[in-house]
């Protein structure tokens, strides 16, 4: 039988029995099912019961060790200078707009984690705690709870996960600051009634596009912070934070909480020793974030707010505020330069340090190793000499005095008014503008005035040295 050519069915008849096949397939729906998004599972968490409500003592004495942090306050109001979150408070709506739409704008394409974590590697620093969420409620991070986060800006980056790895591979103990109170969720939510420092746990308002209440949303970001991003060594809660803290131990038991555990004053330095772990935060000039045109503080101020506050028992957490393209600001940069060739020089003397029996006797101030026996005294020089006579320090026939920095050893001895030592620095490190002298003529540009310095506190190690006799704990007889 001779093979004849069927007749070809109309386009419509074939996508019937297209569609008819993909239903019998598929089933009634008529669609064929999308592969539904994974759902994490929960985070596990200790027990209400098996919690406990304080820090590890073994973290905590790391972090006493660690001596010195890099603070960053960073976020899309940098673009024009403001200081972060703050502007908000008794802000007009119309003004909250503008600065909330600053985060379309938030591109730092200079941003380089890398040159950050070595700069303050260089500086001397072993910790660095950053801004993941600060008061007006912006995530430096990927989270999944809010649309209000830097992976919904032109950057489209997680910054946080970029500091924690870049800090991490230089050695550094990574801690996130996070503020309870959110200004964000009280806009949105119409919850604006409070102080936009102080967060509301009892709002049963939902928000973001999980649609959670407020201590819901807040409990997820610390799940999120202390579960995706590696060895966490720290947060730092800026607020009224007991529910958060509480939470964050039953996420990672052993999690240091700085702020909301510890004291930290801001922009001060307690005028007493205390034996446990403290932290002064200050600020490298007035603002915590980008300032324009900033006044940054000398860095003998620097330097010597770090002796005072070793001395005391504390940590010294200096704060940066980053350019907006991603840039740490000039004077900034020079700062951390200085502070980190005193480092090289001295830094010894404040790392791994606690309390001497007295934090200082005049201008000269102390630091000690107990362990060790050892005894560090730091103090200014006039013209790169000094005698000091050290009431509180006795030494033994075994001690061995050394100025930081420099071969061969200073010489001492005991007297009746206390341990005599001269320190003369022959180490040229850096020259600087020299005084002038008493009958000098005035200074003209056909010389200058140059000798080594710089002008800066010196650090005297003294070994296998004990407390004067009849001195306790603070100097007390």
């Amino acid at each position: 039988m001779p093979l004849t050519k069927s007749p070809r069915a109309p386009r419509s008849i074939v996508i019937l029995m297209m569609a008819a096949a993909v239903l019998g397939h598929f089933g009634c729906s008529g669609k064929a099912p999308e592969p539904a998004a994974a759902e994490k599972p929960p985070v596990a968490l200790l027990s209400e019961a098996a919690v406990r409500l304080s820090n590890d003592s073994g973290k905590t004495e790391i972090f006493r060790d660690a001596g010195m942090g890099l603070f960053i306050h960073w976020g899309p109001n940098s673009q024009v200078g403001a200081e972060i979150s703050w502007p908000l408070y008794n802000a007009s709506d119309d003004y909250i707009k503008k600065y909330y739409a600053l985060a379309e704008t938030f591109n730092p394409t200079a941003f380089n984690p890398a040159e950050w974590a070595r700069l303050a590697k260089l500086a001397g620093m072993e910790y660095v705690v950053f801004t993941a969420k600060h008061h007006d409620g912006f995530c430096m991070f990927d989270t999944e709870l809010s649309d209000f986060k830097i992976t919904r800006t032109p950057y489209n980056r997680d910054i946080a996960a970029m500091i924690a790895e870049a800090f991490r591979k230089e050695g550094f103990l990574v801690g996130f600051y996070y503020s309870p109170g959110d200004f964000r969720y009280q806009w949105e939510t119409g919850k604006r009634s409070g102080h936009i420092y102080e967060p509301d746990f009892e709002s049963p308002a939902l928000f973001g596009p999980k649609r959670k209440s407020f201590i819901d949303y807040e409990r997820g970001h610390i799940e999120e912070l202390l579960t995706r991003y590696g060895d966490i060594f720290m947060l730092w809660f800026d607020g009224k934070c007991e529910p958060l803290k509480k939470h964050a131990w039953r996420v990672r038991q052993d999690i240091f909480i700085g702020r909301g555990e510890i004291p930290t004053p801001e922009q001060e330095i307690p005028g007493q020793a205390a034996d446990h772990a403290w932290e002064s935060c200050l600020t490298t000039s007035y603002q915590w974030s980008f300032l324009p045109g900033a006044e940054v503080r000398p860095s003998g101020e620097i330097i010597e707010n770090l002796i005072h506050i070793r001395a005391r028992g504390g940590n010294m957490l200096l704060n940066i505020g980053p350019r907006p393209d991603g840039r740490i600001a000039p004077g900034d940069e020079d700062l951390l330069r200085d502070l980190g060739l005193w480092m090289m020089l001295y830094g010894e003397a404040v790392r791994g340090v606690r309390p001497w029996i007295v934090t200082n006797e005049g201008d000269v101030w102390f630091t000690q190793k107990r362990s060790e026996g050892t005894v560090y005294a730091l103090a200014g020089l006039e013209k790169n000499s000094r005698s000091l006579v050290l009431q509180s320090v006795a030494a033994s026939p075994e001690t061995k005095v050394t100025l930081l920095g420099q071969e061969g050893d200073c010489p001492w001895e005991q007297t009746p008014a206390g341990l005599k030592i001269t320190v003369t620095r022959k180490q040229t490190v850096r020259l600087v503008k020299a005084p002038p002298s008493p009958g000098d003529k005035a200074e003209s540009s056909d010389k200058q005035r140059l000798t080594w310095g710089p002008d800066w506190p010196v650090a005297v190690k003294i070994t296998k040295a004990a407390p004067a006799a009849g001195l306790g704990k603070w100097g007390r007889r």
